[in-house]
Formats: C-alpha cells, structure tokens, sequence
C-alpha cells in the first residue's frame, strides 16, 4: 500500500484492494487500521502521529483490530460447527465435544499454513502497511484477524440499515470468511494443522496431564520479536520451538516433540485419531 507525500494512504490502492476483497468500506480508516502494520514510522514517532491524523486511526497498529476479529472469526466459526452435521458426527465418534472441536478448527482456520493461501489471493502482503525492510510473513495471519475486525466494525456499505446494524455487521464478516477461507474442508485438517492438540490428546490418552509451554527467550524490538518456547512434562522439557509470536513458537515446540514421537513409533497420530 502506497503512503502519499501528504502521508495520505494512497486512494487508487484503497480501491483496488476493496476490489480484491469483494467488500467496499463505509469508513476506509478501519480498512487502513487493520492494514497498518508496527514498523511503519516506528523510528520517527511524529510522523507516525502525523500519518495516524491525517488517516483518522485511533491506534498506532492493527492489534486492537486483531483481537476483535479473532473473537468474530471465533463465533463465526463456533456458529458452523453447531450447524454442521458431519462436525457433530466427528465429534461423536471421538468422544469430542463441539466446543472442543470448534476450537480445532478455529486453530486450522487461523494457522499460517492455511491463511498463506488466504493471504496469496487477496495479495496481503502487497498492502499491508510497513518499512520495506521488515519481513511481515509471520504476521499475516494477525493482520487477517484484523481485517475480518474492520469488515465486522465496519459493516460495509450496503449494510444501511440502523435496526439491524450489528446483524449486518456480522453477516459481511461470514460472508467474507467464507468466500476466502476453506470453513467447509477444515475438518479434514485438524490433525495436520494442530499439533499443539494432537500433543494434548496424547498427554490425555496417557494420563499425563496437561502439556505446559514456557517462554525460554524473546529478543528483538516490538514489530519483529522472536520468541522460544520449551515444552513441558511436569518440569521435563520436551522439545523447543521458535516464532514471532508465542502462540507460533508453542505451535513450533509442539511440532518438533511430535516429530520425535512418530520416529519413535509412526502409528501414533493414528492411534489418537
């Protein structure tokens, strides 16, 4: 996204990512919000002041976004899986409850192996927000959250009606999450994209407890942390993983410790599916 001389965001580029997203906006400063990434002006706060003015942001990033659209997608999600017959019958035949696997898929849904795809045809990282210099892969998946938190706060603009705003609101966010994301085949990649479950269900199947992540570094300024993570059985660790975020560096632990599992016996994940 191109920032103009006048620290305007560049209105051709506004439009023709509203294009690519099928969604026009009522107020294009919740569209810039989410798409604003940390590093952009981090190292002259003035003008990062200026620029949030001049574009009407209330917010120096796109986390306040990231959060409400985190608890959209949630409900949008949870919502399909009561709805669903074949995630009642999975979770029957499991011995899962709908909560449990509503919160699975949310978690496939949400990776960043799946939002990559997401992200490659909407052409997010070509719009998002920041200095040139700062890698923001690992971070799509947050702006992505954020963005379903404009569209939901936003409404669009074909949702005039004062009424049934909040019912508009929430209709242009599941429209939105199921022209784009894969809602309707996330069942079938709960074991693959889940490994911090799947590490759960084998805790549970042998009686350990609950698996414990600890945070064992982080380094690096705000918009480019990196953290590293152990995996625990009681005080035992288990394996380690690294990411920009925590949630990425547990994913990352619990991947490697599953890794180890299956060369030790390549039977179980089947044996907890």
């Amino acid at each position: 996204m191109r920032v103009n001389p006048d620290l305007s965001v560049n209105e051709n580029d506004l439009e023709e990512f509203q294009e690519i997203i099928s969604f026009k906006f009522k107020d294009k400063s919740y569209l810039v919000q989410a798409l604003l990434h940390g590093s952009l002006f981090s190292g002259d706060k003035e003008k990062l002041s200026d620029f949030r003015k001049i574009n009407g942001l209330e917010n120096k990033d796109y986390e306040k976004l990231e959060y409400l659209g985190d608890s959209v997608l949630g409900l949008i999600i949870a919502e399909h899986a009561f709805h669903d017959t074949g995630i009642n019958e999975y979770a029957r035949l499991k011995g899962l409850t709908i909560e449990g696997v509503a919160t699975k898929i949310r978690t496939v849904l949400a990776s960043n192996e799946s939002l990559k795809p997401v992200a490659g045809k909407i052409k997010l990282s070509r719009f998002v927000l920041s200095e040139g210099h700062v890698n923001i892969d690992g971070k799509l998946s947050d702006i992505m959250e954020a963005l379903i938190g404009a569209i939901y706060i936003d409404g669009g603009q074909d949702n005039t009606s004062k009424t049934d705003e909040a019912e508009g609101n929430y209709s242009a966010a599941k429209d939105f999450v199921y022209q784009f994301f894969e809602i309707d085949s996330a069942l079938e990649k709960i074991a693959v994209f889940n490994p911090k479950g799947m590490i759960q269900e084998i805790f549970h199947h042998n009686r350990l407890g609950n698996p414990i992540y600890k945070v064992m570094e982080e380094e690096g300024p705000d918009h480019e942390k990196k953290f590293t993570v152990g995996l625990y059985l009681n005080d035992k660790l288990l394996a380690m993983g690294s990411g920009n975020s925590k949630r990425k560096a547990e994913k990352a632990a619990a991947e490697l410790h599953l890794k180890h599992l299956q060369d030790e016996s390549p039977d179980i994940s089947q044996d907890i599916e």
